[in-house]
């Protein structure tokens, strides 16, 4: 093996040795986070009802921005409800596991909503012409 190779090598092992010894310190120093508040069984139900009271809303937003493009306007809502949900997340100190959840129970309870909210999404449909 040649003085060059050798010397590729070991410093291979050198910057190999480094990062693994700065993962090592930054993980023995990092903070640990305590953990994030919980949603409370009647803030579940508050936040869920929020979001069925802002969907109608938002449908006609996206119904408005995409005309006639059904898949484009269900992926429309499912961002602006996505931003939403992050929204109240952060606003309660919550994690947004939780204000989905919430969102899901409330979409899937037994309480008739009038007009009636879709439970499902629209299967993808990659589009046959991109402008």
């Amino acid at each position: 093996m040649g003085t060059h190779r050798r010397r590729a090598t070991l410093l291979g092992w050198l910057v190999f040795g480094l990062c693994g010894a700065t993962a090592v310190v930054r993980a023995a120093t990092s903070d640990v986070r305590p953990p994030q508040r919980r949603l409370s069984d009647a803030e579940r139900a508050q936040v869920g009802l929020a979001a069925a009271a802002e969907e109608p809303a938002r449908r006609r937003a996206s119904r408005h921005s995409f005309p006639g493009d059904h898949w484009s306007q269900d992926d429309d809502f499912g961002a602006s409800e996505r931003r939403w949900a992050v929204d109240e997340a952060h606003r309660r100190g919550v994690p947004v596991t939780d204000v989905l959840g919430a969102i899901d129970a409330e979409l899937h309870s037994s309480a008739p909503v009038v007009p009636p909210r879709k439970a499902t999404a629209s299967p993808c449909k990659p589009r046959p012409f991109y402008d």
